[in-house]
């Protein structure tokens, strides 16, 4: 016999979805390219950049997993493996911006990523960070940062995505609420002074 899921689980489950990291970032790079500079150009780094960081390294760690070339298991890894992969993509994401003369707003969201990123795995050891809740967080700052007012949505957003990691049992509040801070000043910080130096 089986139990009916609860609507707040099944809810809770959907907008973890939606504000998935890679979702959060991916908007944040599209948004940032079309905020530093309009044009069909500008969307279409921020659309590459989001795939080529956010959908490609999920895509190939996950294959991975499937074929059983991840010894351990992708979720005995963590984020590790993910990590690595959209680091380096990064990394040559941010080689072609400068090689190419892409928009510097874009590479001021992609290095608050790496920023994030690595104070995640660097702290791990220390302390524990949820990597959507430090997503959440960046989302918070950064967002009203590019956009203004508009940006200020980002707010609900990131506390509806808290709300639904509680609920799915992925943090207390206090990691949920530690990670969402430290997201906000690892992130948020690193793309204000960044934006600060390519205005």
């Amino acid at each position: 016999m089986t139990t009916a899921v609860p609507a707040r689980v099944r809810a809770a489950r959907l907008v973890a979805a939606v504000l998935s990291p890679g979702v959060v970032w991916g908007a944040a790079m599209v948004l940032g390219a079309a905020a530093g500079s309009s044009g069909v150009r500008a969307l279409a780094w921020g659309i590459g950049a989001a795939v080529l960081t956010c959908l490609l390294p999920w895509l190939i760690v996950t294959k991975l997993d499937r074929d059983g070339q991840l010894r351990q298991g992708i979720r005995r890894l963590g984020l590790t493996p993910l990590a690595v992969c959209a680091g380096a993509l990064m990394y040559g994401t941010l080689r072609a911006i400068r090689w190419l003369d892409g928009p510097l707003s874009l590479a001021a969201v992609i290095f608050a990523a790496c920023a994030g990123l690595g104070a995640v795995l660097l702290l791990s050891r220390v302390v524990r960070l949820g990597w959507p809740a430090v997503s959440y967080g960046a989302m918070a700052v950064i967002l009203p940062l590019m956009l203004g007012l508009p940006g200020l949505a980002a707010w609900p957003a990131a506390a509806a995505g808290l709300w639904a990691q509680h609920v799915l049992g992925r943090g207390t509040a206090a990691v949920l609420a530690g990670s969402a801070l430290a997201g906000a000043a690892v992130c948020g910080g690193t793309y204000a002074l960044l934006l600060q130096a390519v205005r």
